[in-house]
């Protein structure tokens, strides 16, 4: 178990944004899990597990928090026919690519998603309208009393970024899916290749973000357009308070341009939203979380 007192969580944040983490712990088991969380505790801290923190807002200034960053087992990837068994830790890249590998399919939507595992399953991730959940067996996790709990995919409690996970508190330890076994390997080459080349088309990749900022629901989309459309029509792209900005290319992104803080992201979501509200009567919900200086978890829509 490796330790670091006073942790600069740029270092560390997909967003280069954030301030002081009281501890950052990198374990490999979940018997290392249990002394991080013991330690967090005997030192008065909150212990909040991480994975690429792509969709993460830090605090600024001083946390009193442990980040929990997980490796070693956490790591381990196996088929066994139709079935990838995979650890929170792994990408979703090496995700896609081991399915390649194997000729197995099914997630290649996940593929230019910044994310560990762990974290697409605790927000049940995706993209192009579709979710890890699709393709969820069992989910394995850890819960405070040291016991692992195998859950079927429909005792999770999936729904659209959503999942029994972000209220249990539990460690996602492992996840299996089912994959499609096929041998038209070059078609859905193609399509990875296809959907890599659209995010870099059409998302902002130069400067830091935390990808899409804000929740397209099925049912805003269809009344009226996506967040981004939303935000663009107002005539808020390209909108900066301090170093933070709303993207030129993409409105649903807040990018960096070197200095920004959680501050200066706060108050462009809360002037996106109070926008929204006046202009349409409702409140866009935030895809990103806020961790705050004592390490409560909230959507960036409620942290202000």
């Amino acid at each position: 178990m490796e330790i670091i007192e006073n942790y600069n969580l740029r270092d560390l944040s997909y967003w280069n944004i954030g301030g002081t983490a009281r501890l950052y712990i990198r374990i490999h088991n979940t018997q290392e899990y249990s002394n991080a969380i013991s330690l967090a505790m005997k030192l008065g801290v909150t212990p909040i597990v991480v994975g690429k923190t792509s969709n993460l807002l830090f605090d600024d200034g001083l946390l009193n928090i442990a980040i929990i960053e997980l490796s070693g087992e956490f790591s381990d990837i196996k088929v066994s026919e139709n079935r990838i068994t995979v650890g929170s830790a792994v990408s979703s890249q090496k995700l896609v690519r081991f399915g390649y590998e194997n000729s197995l399919f099914g997630l290649e939507h996940i593929i230019g998603i910044p994310a560990t595992v762990g974290g697409l399953v605790y927000m049940n991730g995706g993209s192009n309208r579709k979710t890890v959940s699709e393709k969820i067996v069992t989910v394995e996790s850890f819960d405070k009393n040291d016991k692992l709990i195998i859950r079927k995919v429909d005792e999770c409690n999936f729904s659209y970024r959503k999942s029994i996970f972000q209220d249990n508190k539990e460690l996602i330890c492992k996840t299996t899916f089912e994959m499609i076994c096929t041998s038209n390997v070059k078609d859905k080459k193609r399509e990875c290749i296809n959907i890599l080349s659209s995010r870099r088309h059409k998302f902002p990749r130069k400067l830091p973000s935390c990808g899409s900022v804000f929740i397209s629901y099925p049912e805003m989309y269809e009344k009226f357009g996506p967040p981004g459309k939303i935000i663009e029509n107002l005539g808020l792209k390209g909108v900066k308070i301090g170093d933070a900005e709303i993207s030129a290319v993409h409105a649903n992104f807040i990018v960096n341009n070197g200095n920004a803080t959680s501050s200066d992201v706060l108050a462009l979501v809360n002037l996106i939203n109070t926008k929204v509200e006046r202009e349409f009567g409702f409140t866009l919900e935030s895809e990103a979380i806020f961790i705050s200086k004592y390490g409560e978890i909230k959507p960036l829509h409620h942290a202000m």
